[in-house]
């Protein structure tokens, strides 16, 4: 997914499950650079008692919020994506009562035009199925590696330190420009991930704004 790439706009991008260790500190970055976010939560974020208290900051701060499926469900193998591990019948459930769990905290059905699509995995049917219930699915924009920020050294190979992950999104911007990206990061990851990319969002974002990039949140990239 990617939006306008003759604009100089990109958007950051935070998903939320049943970690969220990192939040406090993205919110204050963010509010301290003066720049709106865009959330997707699950239903089991937005019940998490101890979670409540973000989602209510992040409302009253004004950044996007929006779902992210209700329990997390893997909609497709992730050796052949359209082998789905789903019936249209569940999948329009789970995502039904994601949408009712974010009107319970105040966010207005006109305001949720976009999901991002558990694991941020998801195949042209369950696209379809989530568009019939009033929802675009969208993504990260491939090509950077933010979203591996996830994983830890015990995964070998698949592991990538914040070092690694921010010197190729430099690399890659230095290369293609961001213009139009959808920069993903967790709100919380494995605790045995150490360094933690949400710790240098303050760095990003200034080198970005440095870069001449606005930063704004999704409906503003993809309108």
């Amino acid at each position: 997914m990617r939006g306008d790439s003759t604009e100089r706009k990109v958007a950051l991008v935070f998903t939320g499950h049943d970690l969220s260790e990192g939040t406090a500190e993205i919110l204050a970055s963010l509010k301290n650079n003066q720049i709106k976010g865009s959330f997707f939560l699950t239903g089991d974020y937005l019940r998490t008692p101890g979670f409540k208290s973000y989602v209510r900051q992040m409302l009253n701060d004004g950044h996007m919020v929006s779902g992210h499926s209700d329990k997390h469900l893997l909609v497709s193998d992730w050796g052949s994506r359209d082998e789905l591990l789903v019936t249209r019948d569940s999948f329009v459930a789970d995502l039904k009562a994601n949408l009712k769990a974010l009107e319970s905290v105040g966010i207005d059905m006109a305001d949720m035009a976009y999901y991002i699509p558990s694991y941020e995995w998801y195949n042209s049917e369950t696209v379809d199925w989530a568009k019939a219930v009033g929802l675009n699915s969208v993504n990260y924009t491939p090509g950077i590696r933010t979203a591996a920020d996830y994983t830890y050294p015990e995964m070998g190979r698949r592991y990538l330190s914040s070092t690694e992950i921010i010197d190729n999104l430099w690399s890659y911007e230095a290369r293609f420009g961001l213009n139009g990206f959808l920069i993903l990061i967790h709100m919380g990851t494995d605790d045995r991930r150490k360094d933690k990319l949400y710790h240098h969002l303050d760095d990003i974002i200034s080198i970005l704004k440095g870069k001449g990039y606005k930063l704004v949140d999704v409906p503003d990239l993809l309108k």
